[in-house]
């Protein structure tokens, strides 16, 4: 059987690779070039408890990030790559007794659902080596929440891919997608036809130029800086005010992201960029001198309740992957799972009826 991919960030690549190991004629097509969408601009994080998420999504987030070890052992045994996974867990600062608060009773949420989750008084972080600034208060532990390297991984996965018979189709622009009698057909794209026994819209934040598929931009920016030695931060800071990201065996460190609902607008901005800075200084008023090495900016693919929007559409043989919003990188191993199960084994988890396009339906009504 022969399918088409349109979009070649991390969920297109993910799912891409899990189908031609089923045995499937792949073709993927991408607007850009693969992987330097949401997938390039995002941080990595793998941080269902950090993110404060509850039901069930956190399940399956959860879920998803347990899978991560075994997924990316795979994906370096196939390429010989290092993507920078890291199980360094997640601190999350609190600046006032309001956050401490919150954070606290979050805390006794993630303990009785058997989470590994605790406080920590501000000497506690201090006493992990760590020159905080004056106004935290302490902190949310979150020891299994990870990270990965999005850049090494996506790197990683596109090697994978041109290593198969796969079709990558670059720099080609999806017109439409064309059904008969309620049957997925073909795609047209600037260049031609396409035909496929199978569709999957993969597009990210561009996915509703394509379906009425309730995905819509949110833009954030972010940017690098380095430390003075390797690994002199050993954990993700989170808050609200900024996150904090160290990579692996590097003294490199990603900063992010600002929220902005400003449609497709290109750019980084003096606003966005004081706004991580001012985060960053709060939570490492020593930084200050560090050197910014990069500064970038993406798109999020967000839906109107924040959750991604999976599985089948009311086209026979069109599914859908897209509009996972903060939590691609984090969503791609269960993700590509979900959507291969569904195409070969025609098993659909519950998982799939819960993120349906079918919600929204129902909403209108």
């Amino acid at each position: 059987m022969k399918g088409v991919i349109i979009g070649g960030g991390i969920i297109g690549l993910s799912i891409a690779r899990q189908l031609y190991k089923l045995g499937y004629d792949i073709t993927i097509v991408e607007k850009n070039t693969l992987g330097r969408g949401a997938s390039w601009a995002a941080g990595g994080m793998l941080a269902p408890l950090a993110e404060g998420l509850m039901g069930d999504f956190l399940k399956f987030c959860v879920e998803s990030r347990d899978m991560y070890k075994s997924f990316v052992e795979e994906i370096e045994k196939e390429t010989g790559d290092n993507v920078g996974f890291w199980e360094c867990g997640i601190i999350y600062p609190a600046f006032n007794e309001e956050e401490k608060e919150l954070l606290i009773k979050r805390v006794e949420y993630y303990k009785k659902l058997g989470y590994n989750a605790s406080w920590l008084e501000k000497k506690d972080i201090e006493d992990m080596g760590y020159q905080i600034g004056k106004g935290i208060i302490g902190g949310a532990y979150f020891p299994e929440d990870k990270q990965v390297d999005n850049r090494r991984l996506v790197i990683a996965l596109i090697k994978y891919l041109k290593k198969t018979k796969i079709e990558i189709r670059l720099f080609e622009k999806v017109k439409f997608i064309n059904e008969k009698d309620g049957i997925f057909k073909s795609i047209t794209t600037e260049k031609g036809e396409i035909e496929a026994d199978f569709c999957i819209l993969a597009a990210g934040a561009w996915s509703g130029e394509l379906d009425p598929v309730n995905v819509f931009p949110k833009k954030g920016q972010m940017f690098s800086f380095k430390t003075k030695k390797k690994e002199e931060l050993k954990n993700i800071f989170y808050s609200r005010r900024a996150y904090i990201i160290p990579r692996k065996d590097t003294n490199l460190v990603v900063v992010g992201a600002t929220e902005e609902n400003v449609f497709f607008k290109e750019g980084n901005t003096v606003g966005g960029m004081i706004l991580l800075l001012k985060g960053l200084l709060d939570t490492f008023p020593y930084t200050k001198d560090y050197e910014i090495t990069e500064t970038w900016y993406g798109f999020r693919p967000a839906t109107p309740d924040g959750l991604p929007i999976l599985g089948k559409s009311d086209v026979k043989n069109l599914y859908y992957a897209t509009g996972h919003y903060r939590n691609g990188i984090l969503l791609a191993p269960i993700t590509a799972k979900l959507i291969s199960d569904l195409i070969h084994r025609e098993e659909e988890s519950p998982y799939l009826k819960i993120f349906s396009f079918d919600r929204f339906k129902h909403k209108m009504v």
